[in-house]
């Protein structure tokens, strides 16, 4: 059967209703994303003239670069937001000169960069994304320019950018403001009344400068918000929307006040061994318990207006404990949304145990002045069980869970006490990722005096004895099993066929039923006679990542005419000419896609409700133009806030990541044949050497931490596919890995999806390809012809079992044949 390429692109570049729609989806988001940090009232500003300087000012960063890149059709940045506004900018000369600054230091990190590569002699696919060419750090502001802005307010913005590959770096002020900055915010702090500085930057960022400068007013903490973010943000600081945003990671007022600073990364000198030393003190588990101020605490933000949060009532059936609180606008000028979260502090009778920790959320509706409204939260008392190593359960130890109710992790009261007389356990496990020693853990301080708590106050309940039924974890592995039509396809195929079916083909390789040009990859077309068609995996998290414009040669071969990724704009003249098309010369086909904000950003919202809006947003792109799997929501923890892709991720809590990460898959799987791909499942918590690096860690932190978010993505948003990292678990490449696979993903979460690995993650030094198949990996990307060899010849020689082998065949037909893509194939058969 001989089919020419299809792909759903249109063939022109008018704007249609989805753009409209979704773009404006991404802007509700960024309106909750943004985080009012500090304000003495300066804020909000009547639109008028103002002064506006800062590498994010005309060139606001909208997300992170790799894979997380979008090819939206434009992005308004702040300077334009705010003239959409209203604002009179009257520093244009400052960042005309700005622009003239960056794109000179372009062109010399473009030089450079083509250095580099000649030397090497060539591209190391997976990490060339490693080195992104770092805004200017600006032009110093002075007495001229202060005097011809002819305004008495400045919003300065501090702009730094970060990518896969390579983690933050101190030295190169990645993470604080460099000296000229610090100077030009000083020189705009003394001579402004109204002076506002913006944080557009991917994570958290040290804010020392805050207590050497004073005059700053306001702090507003941007992010980065995608392509919508600048008309965001004008609204917000006129005051047309009152910020509702809350921190999602605890920002220390010193980087060494973190729990293993020093060590973390490159800055130890050693990126091959990661030892997680701080166990389950990540965040503001480690803040709280070991009693060490932050700047700002875990889910603080401010708002225009003040609100009251009053518990009305508690109930506990089973270990399910719900809450009713009453929200109220306190303030008497603005409307505004408040978020309620709930935590709890669980006993101290055997374990160590954090001081608190997170376990329900809910954000109001806007109310206005004087309004309330009852939220309603719940948590199941069995999710904050411990893990306990000596006889592999999750156990509830007796003693007093104080549940807290407030607006912050620093900003609570005692709301009621579930009180367990024994000790019980949830789940009988098996031990998993065993290292012959175990990581020495950093040791808690005394427990603190529990006098602050009135009991004898609170209500209080007891838990029943038999509320807890301990599940025995099953790990048998159950035979196979599909649907009719899967297993009818399978039994039509070799094992050689079957090897090409679990390896997929890269952007360029392999001829294609279909095609959404700028795919990350695609499974095989090479079965199209056996009835089975490739389906397309497109890049996430901050939107569906695909070629904006192509072109289509006279043999009707695709080429975009923008670089897939922007550092390879910087690749020489000879090879972008050959990769790319020419739009003067060939007919072009378009795919505009949306920007939304970074997943830090859209937690930032902490509004459930909004990120699964977003989903189904992507999910309706993803329909559009025949995406079947999106490489998104990317959802591993902000172990440190240094790691090069905190951007993508949600946060430091396990449960707020994972309630994001449902709320993301549930939106995108409400399309039909769209499904998501949680990665990078599991411990991806650095960025230099990711493809090689161990990371060490005690399996309670690794239960407890970095599993969770995982856990409740599968359970609760029913994720159809998950991605594994490139890392290694306790020596062992997590896509080698049974134990985290088959043991923890399948059997005890009961996932049943497609798992597929990390590009280029298996091979020569790295994980084994016939391994990676008899442990449970479906799907070897970006796979190739080397990859099919690899496995035949494990068949033959019988490293791998075909069982192995036709049941990862089957998860990745069940995927194929759920597709709409699939559908349509068989539409054209008949």
């Amino acid at each position: 059967m001989r089919m020419k390429v299809r792909n759903k692109a249109a063939f022109t570049d008018a704007e249609d209703v989805l753009e409209r729609e979704n773009r404006q989806v991404s802007y509700e988001a960024a309106l909750e994303g943004i985080v009012l940090l500090e304000n003495d009232g300066v804020l909000p500003l009547a639109p008028g003239k103002v002064a506006l300087y800062g590498a994010g000012a005309g060139m606001t960063i909208k997300g992170g670069t790799g894979s997380g890149e979008v090819k939206e059709r434009h992005v308004i940045s702040i300077l334009e937001g705010m003239e959409e506004a209203g604002f009179t900018v009257t520093t244009k000369s400052w960042i005309d000169g700005y622009a003239r600054e960056y794109r000179e230091g372009e062109e010399a990190y473009a030089a450079e960069f083509r250095k580099r590569l000649l030397k090497s002699g060539g591209l190391d696919v997976v990490n060339f994304m490693s080195h992104p060419y770092q805004y200017p750090f600006g032009q110093p502001v002075t007495q001229k320019d202060v005097e011809a802005s002819d305004t008495d307010t400045c919003i300065y913005v501090v702009a730094r950018q970060a990518g896969e590959g390579a983690d933050r770096k101190l030295d190169r002020m990645e993470y604080r403001i460099s000296d000229v900055e610090k100077e030009n915010i000083a020189m705009c702090a003394a001579n402004y009344e109204k002076m506002i500085v913006v944080i557009n930057v991917g994570s958290v960022f040290d804010m020392n400068f805050l207590d050497e400068i004073p005059g700053i007013r306001a702090v507003v903490y941007y992010a980065q918000q995608g392509m919508m973010g600048g008309r965001a943000f004008a609204d917000l600081i006129s005051g047309k929307a009152s910020p509702s945003g809350k921190t999602v990671d605890t920002w220390p007022k010193h980087y060494e006040d973190l729990p293993g600073a020093g060590d973390y990364s490159y800055l130890n000198g050693n990126v091959d061994e990661e030892y997680y030393r701080e166990g389950i003190y990540v965040g503001y588990r480690y803040f709280d318990t070991f009693e060490v101020e932050p700047r700002y605490p875990f889910g603080y933000g401010l708002s225009y207006t003040t609100f009251s949060i009053e518990k009305k009532n508690v109930d506990v059936a089973g270990t399910k404990v719900r809450i009713s609180a009453e929200v109220k606008n306190t303030g008497g000028t603005y409307a505004g949304k408040e978020v309620v979260q709930v935590y709890v502090s669980c006993p101290q009778t055997g374990m160590e145990k954090e001081y608190q920790k997170l376990a329900a959320f809910a954000k109001t509706k806007v109310l206005h002045p004087g309004e309330s409204q009852e939220i309603c939260l719940e948590f199941d008392l069995q999710d904050l069980a411990s893990y306990r190593e000596k006889d592999a359960a999750y156990v509830l130890e007796a003693g007093d869970y104080i549940v807290r109710l407030g607006d912050s992790s620093r900003n609570t009261f005692p709301a009621a006490v579930v009180e367990l007389r024994r000790t019980m356990i949830t789940a009988f496990c098996t031990n998993i990722c065993q290292r012959g020693q175990k990581v020495k853990e950093i040791v808690p301080p005394p427990v603190r005096d529990t006098a602050e708590h009135p009991d004898e106050d609170l209500e209080r309940f007891i838990l029943e004895e038999d509320a807890v039924i301990a599940k025995t974890c099953d790990y048998e592995e159950p035979e196979a099993a599909f649907s009719p039509e899967v297993e009818e396809l399978l039994d039509q195929l070799s094992p050689e066929e079957m090897c090409s079916l679990v390896a997929g083909i890269g952007q360029t390789g392999g001829k294609r039923f279909f095609d959404a040009p700028g795919s990350a990859g695609y499974t095989t077309s090479e079965l199209l006679e056996k009835g089975i068609p490739n389906v397309c995996l497109a890049d996430g998290p901050a939107g569906l990542r695909l070629q904006k414009v192509s072109t289509v040669t006279r043999r009707g071969k695709i080429k975009g005419v923008e670089p897939y990724i922007a550092i390879m704009g910087y690749l020489p003249k000879t090879m972008k000419k050959f990769m790319l098309g020419n739009p003067q010369k060939q007919p072009c086909i378009y795919q505009f896609t949306t920007s939304f904000p970074v997943g830090l950003a859209l937690a930032q919202s902490w509004n459930a409700s909004l990120v699964e809006k977003v989903g189904a947003a992507v999910g309706k792109e993803m329909e559009k133009y025949g995406v079947t799997y999106w490489l998104a929501p990317g959802m591993n923890i902000h172990r440190n806030p240094l790691c090069g892709r905190n951007f993508e991720y949600y946060s430091e809590d396990p449960v707020l990541t994972g309630k994001m990460a449902a709320a993301m898959s549930r939106g995108v799987q409400s399309r039909r044949g769209c499904f998501v791909t949680i990665k990078h499942f599991c411990c991806n918590n650095q960025e230099e050497n990711r493809n090689r690096t161990n990371a060490n860690v005690n399996e309670r932190a690794l239960r407890e931490i970095y599993l969770k978010g995982f856990e409740i993505a599968v359970k609760e948003g029913g994720a159809k596919a998950v991605m594994t990292s490139y890392n290694k678990v306790n020596g062992t490449y997590v896509n080698n890995s049974y134990d985290l696979v088959t043991r923890v993903l399948r059997r005890e979460w009961g996932f049943e999806g497609l798992v597929m690995t990390d590009w280029y993650a298996t091979g020569k030094g790295l994980g084994d390809h016939c391994k990676a198949i008899e442990i449970g990996n479906d799907l070897l990307m970006p796979g190739g012809g080397n990859v099919v060899r690899e496995l035949r010849k494990g068949v033959k020689d019988g490293r791998l079992d075909v069982q192995d082998l036709y049941r990862c065949a089957g998860n990745v037909l069940t995927g194929v044949l759920n597709s709409r893509i699939y559908q349509a194939f068989r539409k054209m058969r008949k």
